[in-house]
C-alpha cells in the first residue's frame, strides 16, 4: 500500500482559545496589580492562573504530538457506481513518529459533483500511537448521475485548549462516475408488447433463418440445461457449480427499438423542475426496459438525442457488455430543449426497419404517433410509474 504525504499542511490558531488565552492573562496581571487584596481579586488571579497556565501546557503539548507530518493511503474505489446506492470510502492514515503519539486526530472526506464541493461529517481518533496506523470510514450515497470526484482528505490535530491546530490536507482527486439509478420493473413490462407487433404490421425479417451462435456465459437459473457446455464448464474455478451456456440470437424474435425523450425546457419554463425530474426517472426506466427486452430474447437497440445533438444509437446484442456501455453513456446525458431532433429520430427509424418503436416519454399525452410504416408506442411518465417494482438501493 502506497503512502503519500500531505499536500500541504498549516498550522493555524484558535481563535476561542486565544480569546479565553488573553483574557486569563488579564485576571493574572489585575490580580497581581490590586492594592487592596480583596477575596475577589485573589479568586480572580486564582482562576486565570489555572486556564493560563492550562491553555499554555496544551499549546507545547499540540507543538510536541503534532511536529511530524501525518501520511495516508489513497482510497481503493470503484471507478463506477449507481446513483441512489451506497458504498464505503476508508482512508487509512499513519504516523510515522518514532517519540510521539498524534492526538485528537479528526478528519474530513471532502468531495466534488457538479462542480460543488461537499464536506463529510467529521470523523475523530482519540489517540494515533507512533508508527501505527488507523482508518477513517465514510458511507456515501450519490443523489444523482453523472462526474463525482473524491477530491481530497483534511485531517487536524490539537490537543484541548491549545492555541494552535495542525491541519494537513491530502489530494486525491480520482475521478468516479455516477451511472443512473437502477430501478426493477414488474410483470407488466412482459405484456407491454402484446398486439403491438400486430399493430405496427411487423414481421421477421428472416423466419426461416437458425439460431446464430454469439457467445458464451455464465449458466443462470433458467437456462436451457441443453446449452451447457461441457466443455467450458469444466474450465471454471468451481465446477460443477460453476457452468457455462451457450448465447444464441434468434431472428425470429422481435426487434423493438427504445427511443429516449430527453426535452427539457430551457430555464424559467414553469414546468422545468418536473421535467427535469422526469428525466432522471425516464433514464433509469429506459435502461431497466433494455434489459427486460433483452431478457425477453428481443433484438434491442436503444437511440437518444443528448444535449450538443449528437444521436446515440446503441445496439444491445449481448447484455452483459452493452447494458454497461448504455448505463455509461447515459450517465452523461445532457437534456435537448425541443422534440424536433426527437421526431426526426422517430422518422427515421420507421424509414430504416420494421422494430417494435417504444417512445420513454416525458409527456402525459398517451397518444400514439403514426409513421409509415407502423406506429410507435407512447410510454407515458404514469404509465412508467405504474410499471415500476421498486428502486435498488445496495
Amino acid at each position: 500500500m502506497q503512502l503519500i504525504p500531505p499536500t500541504r499542511t498549516s498550522t493555524i490558531l484558535a481563535r476561542g482559545n486565544a480569546c479565553a488565552f488573553l483574557v486569563s492573562f488579564l485576571c493574572v496581571i489585575v490580580g497581581l496589580s490590586s492594592a487592596t487584596k480583596s477575596p475577589f481579586a485573589i479568586v480572580t488571579m486564582s482562576m486565570g492562573s489555572l486556564i493560563f497556565g492550562w491553555l499554555l501546557v496544551a499549546t507545547v503539548m499540540a507543538h510536541l504530538t503534532s511536529e511530524n507530518d501525518l501520511v495516508c493511503a489513497l482510497p481503493e474505489l470503484a471507478a463506477e457506481f449507481h446513483a441512489m446506492s451506497r458504498f464505503p470510502v476508508v482512508v487509512r492514515v499513519e504516523n510515522p513518529s518514532n517519540r510521539w503519539p498524534l492526538l485528537f486526530l479528526t478528519a474530513e472526506l471532502i468531495t466534488a459533483t457538479d462542480g460543488n464541493v461537499l464536506r463529510s461529517p467529521q470523523k475523530f481518533l482519540g489517540m494515533l500511537p507512533r508508527r501505527s496506523a488507523g482508518e477513517f470510514e465514510w458511507t456515501v450515497t450519490v443523489r444523482r448521475r453523472g462526474a463525482f470526484q473524491v477530491h481530497g482528505l483534511e485531517a487536524g490535530t490539537s490537543f484541548p485548549g491549545s492555541l494552535l491546530v495542525r491541519r494537513f490536507f491530502f489530494a486525491f482527486d480520482l475521478p468516479l462516475l455516477a451511472l443512473p439509478a437502477v430501478i426493477l420493473l414488474n410483470s407488466g413490462v412482459d405484456q407491454l408488447l402484446q398486439g403491438q407487433r400486430r399493430t405496427t404490421g411487423h414481421q421477421p425479417s428472416n423466419p426461416s433463418a437458425m439460431e446464430e451462435f454469439v457467445g458464451v456465459r455464465e449458466y443462470r437459473p433458467g437456462d436451457n440445461p441443453r446449452h451447457v457446455s461441457p466443455t467450458l464448464s469444466r474450465r471454471m474455478p468451481d465446477f460443477p457449480w460453476q457452468l457455462v451456456v451457450r448465447e444464441y440470437s434468434d431472428p425470429n424474435d422481435s426487434e423493438v427499438t427504445v427511443v429516449l425523450d430527453t426535452v427539457v425546457p430551457p430555464d424559467g419554463a414553469e414546468d422545468r423542475l418536473l421535467m427535469l425530474y422526469r428525466h432522471e426517472k425516464s433514464i433509469s426506466f429506459a435502461i431497466a426496459l433494455c434489459r427486460r427486452l433483452c431478457e425477453l430474447k428481443h433484438a434491442v437497440k436503444f437511440v437518444g438525442c443528448q444535449g450538443d445533438g449528437k444521436v446515440i444509437e446503441i445496439p444491445i446484442r449481448h447484455p452483459s457488455s452493452d447494458i454497461p456501455k448504455l448505463e455509461r453513456t447515459l450517465a452523461r446525458i445532457e437534456p435537448i430543449r425541443t422534440d424536433e431532433a426527437v421526431r426526426r429520430i422517430l422518422v427515421r427509424q420507421s424509414q430504416i426497419s420494421d422494430a417494435v418503436l417504444l417512445l420513454i416519454s416525458q409527456n402525459d399525452s398517451p397518444t400514439v404517433r403514426n409513421m409509415r410504416s407502423g406506429a410507435v408506442l407512447k410510454v407515458t411518465p404514469e404509465w412508467q410509474a405504474s410499471l415500476v417494482s421498486q428502486a435498488v438501493a445496495p
